[in-house]
């Protein structure tokens, strides 16, 4: 019976502690160099102003952790989309002159994994298809494995810059 009510307790406490609450949906960030912010219309600003070229969310924007990364601040923001296409990502370098974001990469997965390593940054996922794809084409997706590196402002796939 405690065991029962110490897993009631801990489920309780974990629902309602206002800190998980935050990391699940981060609105915004300080950097080194001043506020990543996402605003009501689901547009990525930088200090107030957005981005150019404009970083519009789909269902919304998720800001990562900041990271330093020596005169940089880099920062991993995850574009939630739908059902088709659950989840892009972009990385944000932040310096004295201002914000910069790579073009979008990833598979729409949104299941990743994201590691640092020195001055670099891996982003690994599956594959992905949506739901009117072949069942086992979303199979077979799922079990392929891409790894985006992003090193000095530019994100890889396969050594290749993502475009």
């Amino acid at each position: 019976m405690r065991s029962i009510l110490s897993a009631v307790l801990i489920t309780f406490v974990f629902v309602v502690n206002p800190l998980h609450a935050k990391l699940q949906d981060t609105q915004s960030v300080s950097t080194r160099f001043g506020v990543l912010s996402v605003n009501e219309d689901k547009i990525l600003q930088f200090k107030g102003q957005s981005l150019v070229p404009v970083i519009e969310g789909n269902n919304g924007l998720d800001l990562g952790e900041v990271m330093r990364m020596g005169a940089t601040d880099v920062v991993l923001v995850t574009d939630n989309g739908g059902s088709g296409c659950p989840a892009v990502f972009y990385f944000v370098s932040v310096t004295r002159s201002g914000a910069k974001a790579t073009p979008e990469f990833g598979t729409c997965s949104d299941l990743a994994t994201v590691k640092r390593n020195g001055n670099s940054i891996s982003v690994t996922m599956p594959g992905f298809l949506g739901p009117f794809e072949p069942k086992s084409a979303q199979r077979r997706a799922a079990k392929e494995r891409h790894v985006f590196i992003y090193r000095a402002g530019v994100v890889t796939e396969n050594g290749r810059p993502v475009k």
